[in-house]
């Protein structure tokens, strides 16, 4: 089982390995190499958000589904909305909040994290890539249970740093290396892969109709009295996102963060609120369940985005393991099933 389990996995942990480690420094790599798309020049007013739809929508082709992905949290801060053609076809525009110019744009595809985001999670082929790495995710986690029985006898050697890698030894060399680092990213590899798989399950919901087109419902009103309602409505609350209906008569949702640790992100406490200022519904994630808190925790247990540069290092050396796991476990079997019978049967 371990055998069979690695090599299904195998073939995909090292590309897999590789993107989720860059991707642990996805918001530093943005942020320093489009710097001018997230930073403004405070001003007296910043333009209402409708009036910055407006001139998105102009900006792009066709009648897209627009929301805002972040709004300013500070007077230097751009506003940043998400059109959403497809599944797979998303444009980000990057606009100044008080003047309404259009400082970046692009697709979801169309810059580094974004393209690396798209492979790690579909491997560019959308619903039936993601469906391979769900099935990666899956023998990756039966492959560590797996590896945690085989090497049950080797974990006290290999955590009091008792087990030599023989590294001159051509017989030895791939089989410990394989051995240490399985146990020491064992932890690791069993929380990547089970918090990957419920990821992977939001990206194929995500993709149930991968051509269904999202249009944008028209809005007569101003978002700021909503906002407004939004932060009297749970006690310190922030707002960061918002989305308008998707069809007539649905409500706005207001995401944000209020008490709550910052563990779960900035969007997980929400308002939803009608045009005329009726709320409808008013989450505050500090008084959250145990399933909700179970949900909001799959990202950033997954992605190391919670405890600040230290951790975001940890993670994205821990990253690296599976794919070296995949390589020296390639090797072990390759030399099992025809170095040695292939030496035997000549003697």
């Amino acid at each position: 089982m371990h055998r069979i389990t690695g090599l299904i996995a195998g073939a995909l942990l090292l590309i897999l390995s590789i993107t989720g480690s860059m991707l642990v420094f996805s918001d530093e790599i943005d942020h320093a190499s489009h710097a001018h798309a997230y930073h403004v020049t405070p001003q007296a007013a910043p333009k209402p958000l409708h009036e910055l739809m407006d001139i998105a929508h102009q900006a792009l082709p066709g009648n897209p589904y627009l929301i805002a992905v972040r709004l300013p949290q500070a007077p230097d801060e751009s506003t940043v909305l998400r059109a959403e053609y497809e599944a797979d076809h998303k444009e980000y525009v990057f606009l100044d909040p008080y003047t309404g110019k259009i400082l970046q744009q692009y697709s979801n595809t169309g810059h580094f994290t974004g393209y690396v985001l798209y492979l790690h999670f579909t491997l560019l082929s959308g619903r039936t890539g993601a469906i391979i790495i769900l099935i990666a995710s899956i023998a990756l986690f039966l492959s560590a249970l797996t590896g945690l029985f085989i090497y049950r006898h080797a974990i006290g050697k290999v955590l009091t740093f008792r087990q030599p890698l023989e590294w001159g030894n051509r017989t030895r060399r791939w089989r410990n290396l394989h051995r240490i680092l399985g146990v020491w990213a064992l932890l690791f590899n069993l929380l990547i892969s089970f918090t990957g798989f419920f990821m992977e399950k939001k990206v194929l919901d995500a993709r149930k109709n991968p051509t269904a087109v999202a249009t944008a419902v028209p809005f007569s009103g101003t978002y700021e009295p909503l906002l407004a309602k939004a932060i009297q409505a749970i006690p310190d609350f922030k707002p960061v996102g918002l989305r308008p209906p998707r069809k007539a008569g649905d409500p706005i949702r207001i995401l944000g963060h209020a008490r709550e640790s910052s563990f779960f992100g900035d969007y997980s406490s929400y308002v939803f609120i009608h045009e005329n200022g009726n709320i409808k519904k008013a989450v505050d994630f500090s008084n959250a369940s145990i399933g909700d808190r179970f949900n909001a925790s799959i990202s950033p247990l997954h992605f190391g985005n919670y405890g600040g540069i230290l951790l975001k290092i940890i993670y994205s050396l821990l990253a690296l393991p599976p794919g070296v796991l995949s390589v020296s476990g390639f090797l072990i079997w390759y030399r099992r099933k025809f170095i040695i019978k292939t030496h035997g049967k000549r003697k």
